[in-house]
């Protein structure tokens, strides 16, 4: 089971080969220590915000400086993938170079925080973040989750919202407390939302639908949905390993084994493996009690017209059935042909053996279809397109499926006890546990405190108060550092998902705090913190290599220059369909289906509904990640994935060069860029995909590769439209799309 898969296994490994507890630190670690506004440090340089004089101050130590700022095509190109996932179109770059204004940078910027396209790029990080899927998965099973839809869009509304962050995490964690939902109550607007958020607590691989395993492996599958959710919050939330300490003390991060089940027991109430309800059983219908009972009343009546009106049908056809039989059978003897129809008149449950072998030995006069029947019978043909008629006319006043969402939601205020199991074993439970948090990220004035609910038991809304504190050491850190890390590559603190003991130390531990502090004092506003790195001096310098750098900065963790950074799976199959003009704005909804080829491609086929739609709306299947977007690193979500692992392989230039999904979307840039002129269009090709006009160099070089391509093809008669298809295949496939400086 899963469980084997990761924490048990992993920690088994772990403490086999280490024969004692390693000496923990005397004092707590940096990243469990309150945050505190750091002092500004004084430079020599120019900084633009409070920002660079942390950066500068670590370059200075070194001798460094920052790069010169970049050129405009570049910043503007840089900004719109960072916010929006997506190249800035033509009519946005000649806007920003025609802005003499001297705040035109930050008047981009904030364009584009202010575009909806933003919550679809950092709404995706964020479930990434989360481990959100569109399946179960639970091995090859995977099967769908149908409702999971209705948190992905709350969380691109949220994130396009600037919904306080703070806010934005207690409702995932605790909405339906917050709301005092009780079912069968009305639900209004603010209901729904909240308890959709909820969905984040489901986020983990939950294959209990599909197990059919002995009551042991059954009650193992439970027990790793309650587990899978543990560790999701934990690294998501809190940027903290926690899975070793199920089955033991953790042997690196302050984490009790009784501290990991007071954790599990905030869950229990809904994933207690004893009560359980099966993933897709988890709904909650948006209707009131009034309209449940009225939709129930409405479907039970036309099922009952229906199966009147099939039963009337079966019962006329039963003895035009005998009537054929006999027919069939007129040269028995009467006594064996009377048998054989009181045999076939005989339900089949009741049959006995004899008669089972009378029909068995006479099968081809028995069996009878329903077309031979309408045929033989013009009486019974009338009267089945009757039937039919009426049914589908019931079926036309059926009501429509009540609309659900898929929540975590509970309704006891009293749950059962949850228990320590003894070195994590599912069937061996050990002492009573209560809920609650590690002590380490506690304070005096932020600790773990129950408050009596009436309808649950509270215990998730006084994690989320908990978790949400300015006090808390981590909440704060975690977030300002992934979002470092999806504008500069690598985060403060390089291990996104651990900045615990066993976590990377951070390049400039001052400037998290810094940052994690300004994010407090801004009412933990996203975008305010958007705007405070990217105005920046050390985010608007230039790319280009620095004489030097690599003898005294290799990975460039002091930033004296931008970071050069290949595009994400996503932005690059979504810019692909930008530039071509192709690109479905579509907004939420369900996902668009994904298909497995013969061949082993996943895809969406390219003529389904859909297929031109931002990639955040494909299918997220964890066993079935489309094979494009997987080639240039897309995660599997079985668990969370707080950073990606970039690769360079030659798969990755032979889909850009062989895919029909690449080469379906050159033949529309191809058509888009349609003129008079070699010249212009060329330009509008370089702007579409570089957000750039070419060097002479570059052109010089285009115009030898489409005279070489017009004698390729020789006289046939599409010659320019496939010469320009080459050519924009190229561009597509070029590191001037590709990368960002």
């Amino acid at each position: 089971m899963f469980s084997l898969l990761r924490a048990a296994g992993i920690c088994a490994l772990v403490g086999s080969t280490l024969a004692a507890d390693p000496p923990r630190p005397t004092g707590p670690h940096p990243a469990f220590r309150p945050v505190t506004r750091p002092k500004i440090p004084e430079v020599r340089g120019t900084p633009r915000t409070d920002v660079d004089r942390f950066i500068l101050a670590a370059l200075e130590a070194k001798r460094l400086t920052l790069s010169p700022e970049a050129d405009r095509p570049t910043l503007v190109r840089r900004v719109c993938f960072d916010l929006t996932g997506l190249p800035p179109s033509v009519a946005e770059i000649d806007a920003f170079l025609a802005d003499s204004s001297p705040l035109a940078f930050e008047k981009m910027v904030d364009r584009y925080l202010a575009s909806r396209r933003y919550g679809e790029r950092w709404g995706k990080l964020w479930l990434d973040a989360a481990g959100y899927a569109d399946s179960n998965g639970y091995f090859n099973a995977d099967s769908d989750r149908p409702l999971a839809w209705r948190y992905r869009d709350y969380v691109v509304r949220s994130f396009n919202n600037d919904v306080p962050y703070d806010r934005f995490v207690r409702e995932q964690l605790a909405g339906d407390e917050i709301v005092n939902y009780v079912p069968g109550r009305e639900m209004t607007p603010a209901m729904v939302e909240a308890l959709t958020a909820t969905h984040f607590l489901r986020n983990a691989p939950d294959g209990t639908g599909e197990s059919d395993g002995n009551p042991d492996e059954v009650r193992t599958d439970r027990f790793t949905v309650l587990e899978g959710n543990v560790q999701n919050i934990m690294n998501c939330l809190l940027g903290i390993t926690i899975q070793c300490a199920r089955c033991h003390d953790h042997k690196f991060e302050p984490v009790t084994q009784e501290e990991y089940y007071g954790l599990q027991a905030i869950l229990f109430p809904v994933y207690n493996p004893e009560r359980w309800a099966k993933p897709n059983d988890r709904v909650v219908n948006l209707a009131g009690s009034a309209d449940v009972a009225a939709w129930k009343s409405r479907t039970e009546q036309i099922n009952r017209q229906v199966k009147a009106a099939k039963d009337g049908l079966t019962a006329f056809a039963e003895s035009l059935q005998e009537q054929m039989i006999a027919d069939r059978l007129k040269d028995l003897d009467e006594a064996e042909r009377d048998a054989v129809i009181e045999a076939f008149r005989t339900p089949k449950n009741k049959r006995t053996a004899s008669q089972n072998h009378s029909l068995k030995k006479h099968a081809k006069a028995v069996e009878i279809s329903d077309d031979e029947l309408a045929k033989r019978f013009p009486e019974y043909a009338a009267l089945r397109d009757r039937v039919k008629q009426t049914i589908a006319e019931r079926e036309k006043e059926r009501p429509r499926r009540l609309e659900q969402i898929a929540a975590f939601v509970e309704t006891d205020p009293k749950p059962a006890a949850h228990h320590l199991l003894l070195r994590g074993q599912h069937n061996q439970p050990g002492k009573e546990v209560q809920p609650g948090v590690p002590a380490a990220l506690s304070t005096r004035s932020n600790t773990f405190r129950v408050e009596s609910r009436p309808h649950s038991s509270g215990r998730r809304t006084a994690f989320a108060n908990w978790v949400t504190s300015p006090e808390n050491p981590l909440f704060a850190r975690v977030m300002v550092n992934r979002i470092w890390q999806h504008h500069f590559g690598t985060g403060l603190a390089a291990t996104p998902d651990n900045l615990g003991a066993s976590g990377n130390k951070p390049s400039h531990p001052e400037l998290l705090d810094f940052l994690a502090s300004e994010f407090v004092r801004q009412k933990w506003s996203v975008k305010a913190l958007h705007r405070l790195i990217m105005n920046s001096a050390v985010y608007r310098q230039s790319s280009s290599p620095v004489e030097g750098l690599d003898a005294i900065d290799q990975d460039n963790r002091l930033l004296a220059r931008f970071p050069l950074r290949r595009l994400d799976a996503e932005m690059i199959r979504d810019g692909m369909l930008h530039v071509s003009g192709e690109l479905d704005e579509k907004m939420g909804g369900p996902f668009v289906a994904s298909k497995r080829t013969p061949e082993g491609v996943v895809e969406v086929p390219a003529n389904a509904e859909g297929a031109k739609r931002r990639s955040i709306y494909l299918q997220q299947r964890r066993t079935q990640v489309d094979t494009f977007l997987q080639l240039f690193d897309a995660p599997a979500l079985v668990n969370t994935c707080g950073k990606r692992s970039p690769s360079t392989v030659p798969l990755q230039s032979l889909v850009l060069l062989n895919s029909e999904f690449v080469r379906l979307r050159a033949k529309a840039f191809a058509k888009r860029l349609e003129s008079d002129g070699v010249d212009k269009r060329l330009i509008l090709a370089f702007k579409l995909v570089s957000g750039r006009t070419p060097s002479e160099k570059e052109r010089t070089a285009c115009v030898k590769f489409l005279d070489k391509q017009r004698a390729t093809y020789g006289g046939e008669k599409d010659i320019e439209e496939r010469t320009w298809t080459d050519l924009c295949q190229m561009l597509l496939a070029s590191n001037a799309f590709l990368y960002v400086e």
